[in-house]
C-alpha cells in the first residue's frame, strides 16, 4: 500500500514555499520571544525582592508577637521589669492625648493609687501585690474633679490578667473596676470608709492586655447618702470605645469597725 502522506510529507519538505512559511514564524517568535524576556527579568526580580523583604519583616514581627505573648510574665521587682514600668510611665506621660487633656484642666487633679498605704502594706493587696508589676497592673494613675465627682483612672493592663491569650480576664477586671467605684463612693462618705455592697457589670467589647484603658467613674449625687453611695463606671479603650459598663453600691458597716482610708486614693 502507499502511504500518500508520507509520500506529500516528503513533497513538501523538498518545496522552497514550505521552507519560506516554516523559516519566517521561527524567526519571527525568536525575535518577540526574545525582547520581553530581556525587559521583564530586572522588574521581576525587583518584584521577588521586594515581595522578600515584606514577608521577612512580618514574619520576624509576627515571630517577636508570639514569643512576647507565649514567654512568662516578667517577676515584679526585677531589673527587667522595672525597665518595662519606665517605659510604661514614658508613654503614659508623652504617648496619650487623654493624659495631657487632663493634665491642663484645672478642675482634675492628678493623683497616685494607695497613698494611703505604707510599702509594707501594699504587698498584703491584691492590687498592689500579687497583681503589681508590669505584668499585672503596670501603672494606674488617678485623675479627680471634685466639682463633678467624678475619677477618671488610666491604667495598664498587663499580660499577666489574661483570661484568654491576649484577653484581660473578666475577673482582674471587675477588681479594677470595683477599687474605682469605691474611690468616689469612699470619698462620699464623711467616715472614709465603706465596703461594696452592690456590683453589676456589662462586658461590651474584648479589653486587650499589654495597653492602656480609661474608667470613667462618677458618683449618683441624687441617690446616695451618708451611708450608701451608688456609682457607675464606664472601661474605654484609648479611641474612646466603651468596653464594660459597672454598676455599683457601698455602704458604710454598722456593727465592723474599719480603718479609715482618708483623702487619698
Amino acid at each position: 500500500m502507499i502511504h500518500y502522506r508520507s509520500i506529500l510529507q516528503s513533497a513538501l519538505r523538498r518545496s522552497p514555499i514550505h521552507t519560506r512559511f516554516l523559516w519566517r514564524p521561527v524567526v519571527r517568535s525568536v525575535s518577540t520571544a526574545a525582547q520581553p524576556n530581556a525587559s521583564r527579568e530586572p522588574s521581576r526580580w525587583t518584584r521577588r525582592l521586594v515581595y522578600t523583604g515584606i514577608f521577612g519583616t512580618l514574619g520576624i514581627g509576627a515571630g517577636k508577637w508570639l514569643d512576647n505573648k507565649i514567654s512568662s510574665p516578667l517577676d515584679p521587682g526585677s531589673l527587667e521589669d522595672q525597665m518595662e514600668i519606665r517605659e510604661i510611665q514614658r508613654v503614659f506621660d508623652i504617648g496619650l492625648p487623654i493624659v495631657q487633656e487632663l493634665r491642663r484642666n484645672p478642675d482634675y487633679v492628678e493623683k497616685n493609687v494607695y497613698e494611703n498605704f505604707a510599702d509594707k502594706h501594699k504587698t498584703h493587696r491584691l492590687t498592689s501585690g500579687p497583681l503589681a508589676g508590669s505584668r499585672g497592673l503596670g501603672l494606674q494613675k488617678v485623675f479627680w474633679n471634685d466639682k463633678e465627682k467624678k475619677i477618671i483612672s488610666v491604667v495598664f493592663l498587663g499580660p499577666g490578667l489574661e483570661g484568654w491569650p491576649t484577653m484581660v480576664h473578666g475577673g482582674a477586671l471587675a477588681t479594677v473596676i470595683d477599687e474605682n467605684l469605691g474611690r468616689v463612693a469612699i470619698r462620699h462618705f464623711p467616715s472614709r470608709t465603706g465596703v461594696t455592697a452592690n456590683l453589676e457589670l456589662n462586658y461590651r467589647a474584648p479589653v486587650y492586655s499589654d495597653n492602656f484603658y480609661t474608667l470613667h467613674t462618677t458618683l449618683d449625687q441624687e441617690r446616695s447618702t451618708d451611708t450608701k453611695a451608688y456609682a457607675k463606671c464606664e472601661v474605654r479603650d484609648m479611641a474612646g470605645q466603651l468596653c464594660v459598663e459597672a454598676t455599683g453600691l457601698f455602704v458604710v458597716p454598722k456593727t465592723l469597725k474599719l480603718n479609715m482610708v482618708g483623702e487619698y486614693f
